[in-house]
């Protein structure tokens, strides 16, 4: 055996427990792919499934298809989106994969939507089937604009299927987006479009219609908003995400920050992160 080998394969042992002491300490861990090679993940993915902690794969299209599902089937929920892995029959097979190991796949849908008539790829009724069937799905119209009607329809075929269908709305919030609210969406929106009555208006709408459906509006806090504002949509279900420093004890405002904390988010309700919308 060359010395080469020797130390690739003590190389590869030492980056085995490395990611095991983390899956160990950690609870709701997520990996990229491409930190550690595959025996490492799918040995920290048996371990986590076998400890019931909390183990995610963030897919960036370097593994093969069956290499996704082996890891899948070990007990890691697959992140995956449609510019690592655009193909509807792969999301199908690593779908089953991860419900018969009692996690979930999630996608982030980052191009435009397909339209309902679409003749080949991926179309409007094949991700609606997709949503009924229980995949998650996230996304965000910071690229592309986004069809209200089509949000709510998405929205519908997710509760169907116990699905989160989640979205992140960059810009003045919509009234529009309270059919999908209505319909257990989970929306993402920044508190600086929302500093105006008008515009908090429609937050504190679209939150009681999220709310009312069983899921929540998630209001991320990084400029910061009136205290009336912060109560207003406290009051209507919302969770604030709170992004700026802690005020100060003797502060009006640290009395809804430390209630807010207590009002959490579903792992399966964000993109990796409550700290930024993607």
């Amino acid at each position: 055996m060359s010395e080469k080998t020797i130390v690739e394969g003590i190389t590869g042992v030492v980056a085995t427990y490395e990611l095991l002491d983390r899956v160990r300490t950690r609870q709701d861990l997520v990996v990229r792919d491409d930190q550690f090679d595959f025996t490492a993940l799918l040995e920290a993915a048996k371990y986590a499934g076998r400890r019931r902690i909390g183990l995610s794969l963030l897919d960036t299209g370097r593994l093969g298809l069956e290499e996704i599902e082996s890891l899948a089937r070990a007990g890691a929920r697959i992140l995956t989106s449609d510019e690592a892995r655009p193909r509807a029959g792969e999301w199908e097979i690593l779908q089953e994969a991860c419900r018969g190991a009692g996690t979930s796949l999630s996608v982030f849908w980052n191009g435009p939507l397909p339209g309902t008539g679409d003749a080949s790829g991926l179309s409007f009724q094949t991700l609606e089937d997709l949503l009924r069937s229980g995949l998650d799905l996230h996304i965000s119209n910071r690229a592309h604009p986004r069809d209200p009607a089509a949000l709510a329809a998405l929205a519908g075929a997710a509760r169907k299927g116990k699905a989160y269908f989640v979205i992140y709305h960059v810009g003045p919030p919509a009234a529009e987006l309270a059919a999908a609210a209505a319909n257990r969406a989970w929306i993402h929106f920044p508190d600086a479009e929302i500093a105006d009555r008008p515009a908090a208006d429609v937050a504190v709408g679209i939150a009681r219609s999220a709310a009312g459906a069983g899921s929540r509006a998630a209001v991320h806090i990084e400029r910061g908003l009136a205290l009336e504002r912060l109560e207003e949509l406290w009051a209507a279900g919302a969770v604030l995400l709170f992004q700026t420093p802690p005020s100060d004890d003797r502060s009006l405002l640290r009395p809804v920050e430390r209630k807010a904390a207590r009002r959490k988010l579903p792992a399966r309700a964000y993109r990796l992160t409550t700290a930024f919308m993607p």
